[in-house]
């Protein structure tokens, strides 16, 4: 509700900067009003443009993957490495290795602070990064630029452009007015433009990754009748920091490595793709491909034994209302589909001994922050189901 109140305020500036254009008619039609708003308006985009000026290029490698979790324990993904608000991590980049702590996590972005830069910053699903200009760390959504218009920050005051737009300007300074009106009514209309696509990319993310992985973990305890362990949750340390994997499967037959996706919408890909597309009514989004995703799980999980390649299988689950559009792959199905491929006949590479070796191995090189932590909000979304 705040979001639409935010922008009619801004829509309803930019009619009325529509109807400024006859020159003797702009302080009639405009008022001193609305001249003070556009005025803070221009200094806070002024602002903005100088900060981003200034932003570190390498900021744009810091990714918002995924937001999870519960309001009372919200987690968030950057860079694949799991946080939860006040959590630090490591994050290595193209160049440079960064120390990141999670502020607050919000619906559809994260307050972050950066080790080497005084202001702190605001991931988005977008891949905007957005310095904090307020003098709190949480910024509401959507984005800074609405928050501007309906409710200045402090520092933004009137005064300061005083001396530069005297209250009765000459007539050969009205000009220079009304040509701020236009710019401003180009950046308004750019903004908004910018807040559209940012929304129809955060629309994307409706439910929580849990509830996929609970489902994923129910139809393997519930249907799955051959022996196996299952884990979930699993994170691994990897060169670059950490990697999540949402469930390991250890069967008599293999390894199989469990990537979920909880998507609604149509879905269109390739199995070589990097990115697939998701269409949810109107609205398109771009995501990595999981395949992809999934494969760089299993080599980590393989890297922690001397086991043939066939051993391991990687398999993608959606387990919203999606629907594929396109040919993705013998390894990617719906829910309904996980357990005829779990149970499909393979030969068995695993004596008991071995299994329990292979599951102890995995206990004991996996963070123990997601045994702790993950583990906990997975069964608690189990349990809610059944």
């Amino acid at each position: 509700m705040a979001k639409k109140t935010a922008v009619k305020s801004s829509g309803g500036a930019g009619r009325s900067l529509q109807t400024a254009i006859p020159r003797h008619e702009y302080r009639r039609q405009v008022g001193d009003h609305v001249q003070k708003w556009l005025l803070i308006f221009f200094m806070f985009i002024a602002i903005s443009a100088f900060a981003q000026s200034v932003t570190p290029a390498w900021l744009g490698q810091i990714k918002l993957t995924g937001i999870s979790g519960f309001p009372d324990h919200p987690l968030v993904a950057i860079n694949d490495k799991t946080l939860a608000p006040g959590e630090e991590c490591d994050l290595k980049l193209k160049g440079r290795n960064v120390h990141l702590q999670c502020l607050e996590i919000h619906e559809q972005s994260v307050s972050v602070r950066i080790q080497g830069l005084s202001s702190s910053y605001e991931l988005t699903f977008s891949g905007i990064v957005l310095p904090v200009v307020t003098s709190s760390p949480a910024v509401p959504p959507p984005t800074p630029a609405i928050v501007a218009v309906s409710a200045p920050a402090p520092a933004l005051s009137i005064q300061s452009f005083t001396p530069t737009v005297p209250a009765s300007p000459p007539a050969n300074e009205k000009t220079f007015s009304i040509g701020i009106g236009w710019v401003l009514a180009g950046i308004i209309l750019a903004v908004l433009v910018g807040i559209g696509i940012g929304a129809g990319a955060a629309q994307q993310w409706q439910h929580r990754k849990n509830i996929g992985e609970a489902m994923v973990a129910n139809a393997i305890d519930g249907y799955f009748a051959r022996p196996h362990l299952l884990l979930n949750n699993v994170t691994l340390p990897t060169a670059e920091g950490t990697t999540q994997i949402d469930h390991v499967l250890v069967v008599d037959t293999g390894i199989f490595v469990i990537e979920t996706k909880h998507y609604s919408g149509w879905i269109f890909g390739d199995p070589s793709d990097r990115q697939w597309t998701q269409t949810f009514y109107r609205h398109k989004s771009r995501f990595q491909n999981p395949l992809r995703q999934n494969d760089g799980h299993r080599k980590t999980l393989q890297s922690l034994f001397d086991l043939p390649e066939n051993h391991f299988h990687s398999v993608v689950v959606f387990t919203g209302e999606a629907e594929f559009k396109s040919e993705l792959g013998p390894n990617v199905m719906k829910l309904g589909s996980l357990i005829p491929f779990l149970t499909a006949e393979r030969p068995v590479v695993f004596d008991e001994r071995k299994l329990t070796y292979i599951v102890g191995r995995i206990e004991m090189k996996r963070e123990r922050r997601s045994l702790e932590t993950d583990e906990y909000h997975i069964n608690h979304i189990r349990d809610r189901l059944a």
